[in-house]
């Protein structure tokens, strides 16, 4: 059923909302009143994923200059409350009142905040404020039938037709002397389609722009990805211990600081690895993501029209054990078992999630 909007104020009145001595402020596209009795935060409408703005229904971010006078406000202890507001063509929307979540830390460095509702917003006024667009070109799922054949032509064809094109300077002489050497072919060709989309090195958990020799328990490795926090990492046998193996097998290595590391091999060798690794940050980086709450995995029934398996074991095996679906535009991961379920998924267009509205799963996320 439709709700309608509650009715829309002026900009002075949501202002008044924050009381006696009223101080105006802008970070970035938002305008902050702060007085005796309250936080305004009056933030644009408009599709702005990671910038300033209503993100989605429970989340709304604030990022521009540093402004130190607005520190104490946005704490999530702060004794006034903070009243959201968004602008519309006819005047400014209501959102709720709302808490901080998360923020930059230093006061004299403050400059963003995410600021999550205290009450959700609903269909009507999510759509109203940061309208859905028209959906555009998405990137095909052609490349898994290369899968099981050809691992590295699979992951050539996804991070090319994933990953948008980039300005760069043409590499000099220099820069393509200081390019690691003497590397597996698939770990090889990862470097090589760095070139052509850096952002595949700038991954939240990076693989290495010029892995590292480490020695461990089984002999001394190469180690091509860590972890953000330092805790893992993954590499391979280095130099090969047999000749002639071109797709060596992939280690993980739990806590590699301490003085007995835990090594565990993954069970893809290094080429398919690399496309799993991939995926899995691919989704990470997404702008739109998409996660249900634990559900029967019963539910799942409708999803199988319209999502390809990708023939990889499950990634992360010690931990959630998720599985790689696709679709057109869309990157899919579920963790199961027979009785329980839970499904991400994430996409470059935030039109290519709105249709999972119709599937009625409850969400813990949802960016569409």
């Amino acid at each position: 059923m439709t709700q309608p909007l509650p009715p829309l104020t002026t900009e002075a009145a949501a202002l008044s909302v924050a009381g006696a001595g009223l101080h105006r402020y802008e970070m970035g596209p938002a305008l902050i009143g702060a007085g005796a009795d309250a936080t305004v935060v009056i933030v644009e409408s408009g599709d702005n994923p990671g910038s300033s703005g209503v993100q989605n229904s429970t989340e709304v971010l604030v990022r521009g200059e540093a402004v130190p006078a607005l520190d104490s406000r946005f704490d999530f202890w702060a004794a006034l409350p903070i009243h959201l507001f968004a602008r519309l063509d006819r005047g400014c929307l209501p959102l709720g009142t709302a808490r901080c979540r998360g923020r930059s830390s230093a006061p004299v460095g403050f400059d963003s905040a995410a600021l999550e509702l205290e009450q959700p917003l609903t269909r009507e006024m999510l759509d109203a404020v940061r309208p859905v667009p028209a959906s555009g070109p998405v990137p095909g799922v052609d490349w898994v039938d290369h899968v099981e054949t050809d691992p590295i032509r699979a992951l050539e064809s996804f991070v090319l037709g994933w990953f948008p094109t980039e300005e760069a300077e043409p590499a000099g002489e220099e820069s393509m002397e200081d390019e690691p050497k003497d590397l597996p072919q698939a770990l090889a060709a990862f470097h090589r389609l760095a070139r052509l989309r850096p952002a595949i090195h700038r991954f939240c958990n990076p693989v290495l722009q010029q892995p590292r020799h480490a020695s461990g328990p089984l002999g001394d490795r190469l180690v091509f990805a860590v972890d953000r926090e330092g805790i893992r990492d993954w590499s391979i046998l280095w130099p090969p211990q047999e000749q002639g193996d071109v797709d060596p097998r992939v280690w993980l290595t739990e806590d590699p600081c301490s003085a007995d590391p835990e090594t565990i091999s993954e069970e893809e060798p290094l080429s398919r690895f690399l496309l799993q690794y991939t995926l899995y940050e691919a989704m990470n980086a997404a702008p739109y993501h998409a996660s249900t709450f634990c559900m029967p995995t019963a539910r799942l029934a409708p999803l199988w029209r319209m999502l390809r398996p990708v023939p990889l074991s499950p990634f992360l095996p010690t931990y959630t054990a998720e599985k790689f679906f696709v679709a057109p535009g869309l990157l899919t991961t579920i963790s199961s078992d027979e009785n329980e379920a839970v499904v991400s998924f994430a996409a470059l267009d935030r039109a290519t999630l709105t249709p999972l509205l119709d599937h009625g799963f409850r969400w813990f996320r949802f960016d569409g």
